[in-house]
């Protein structure tokens, strides 16, 4: 009888370590929507140049690849990045998202988007800079989505 139980545990052992090797879900509508969200919300926190919203939407592991600067690794030092377009006067910032994935897993997801920056001058001029702005997403244990990698990039400015 021993035996018999031994074998009936192994099998049902078996089972769930196949199952679990399976294909991994494909992410829902539920998994795009909150990342949409969270892509939204660091948009909107950077164009209302609320810069500790900001910060707060990093993983604690976040890896920045500022152009022409030195790497931004973790989440302290995130904290101490000087971010240009929040603590200039006279610069604002408008965002839009020109793409949005999230992994067949639903751990990832990566985001693109354009940055339109219209800086004030002393003079009363305006000067304009379009920033390419990629970021890769870690979903947390919570649920909420954190960036975990942020690269951009100047763009050329389109014609208007």
């Amino acid at each position: 009888m021993l035996e018999l139980d031994t074998t009936r545990t192994l099998a049902a052992a078996c089972v769930l370590v196949l199952s679990a090797c399976g294909p991994a879900p494909r992410p829902g509508t539920a998994d795009v929507e909150s990342l949409r969200e969270a892509v939204a919300a660091y948009h909107e926190a950077a164009s209302a140049k609320d810069s500790e919203t900001v910060v707060s939407m990093y993983d604690e592991q976040a890896l920045m690849v500022p152009p022409a600067g030195a790497l931004v690794d973790g989440l302290q030092e995130v904290r101490g990045y000087r971010f240009g377009f929040i603590e200039t006067p006279g610069v604002s910032l408008d965002f839009r998202t020109t793409e949005l994935h999230v992994s067949e897993s639903g751990d990832l997801g990566w985001s693109v988007a354009i940055g339109d920056i219209t800086i004030e001058r002393e003079d009363g001029g305006m000067d304009r800079d379009v920033v390419r702005d990629v970021h890769v997403w870690r979903r947390q244990a919570d649920g909420t989505w954190k960036v975990a990698l942020d690269v951009w990039n100047s763009g050329p400015v389109p014609n208007d």
